[in-house]
């Protein structure tokens, strides 16, 4: 109702599946996921996959500064860290940054994709984990 009643040009798309997914980071300029923490910090963000799959688009991200969220967006390089997300100027002034300089957009496009690729691909991942446990992948 909200949406509607502002007119914004917003689609809600509802589930997508795996497979379609780049296709829909593919066509987007920014990922913003603003997390905040609640409850004193009690409640936070997790790790947020989806900063990791925007990130291995080549998507730079808006992240709100909660738990894991700061540390799947590095703030400055892939994308931008809101200290304070239920600010709405904060906010508003992350996405301008990037939406109105289309260089630095690419520039924290390809480090997020470059970093995506060194640090969460699956082989990485599971190379690491096998160390942990003392295994032979």
């Amino acid at each position: 109702k909200l949406i509607r009643s502002t007119r914004a040009p917003v689609k809600l798309i509802g589930r997508v599946s795996d497979v379609a997914l780049p296709r829909f980071y593919g066509c987007a300029d920014v990922s913003a996921m603003l997390c905040r923490s609640r409850w004193g910090g009690l409640e936070q963000e997790g790790f947020g996959i989806v900063f990791s799959e925007a990130a291995a688009c080549g998507v730079p991200q808006v992240a709100g500064d909660s738990g894991g969220a700061a540390e799947a967006v590095v703030d400055g390089v892939t994308g931008i860290v809101v200290s304070n997300p239920e600010s709405v100027d904060d906010v508003v002034v992350a996405l301008n940054q990037l939406l109105s300089d289309p260089a630095k957009r690419a520039a924290m496009g390809e480090a997020a994709r470059s970093r995506a690729c060194a640090k969460f691909d699956y082989d990485v991942l599971s190379s690491r984990l096998a160390g942990v446990l003392g295994v032979e992948k």
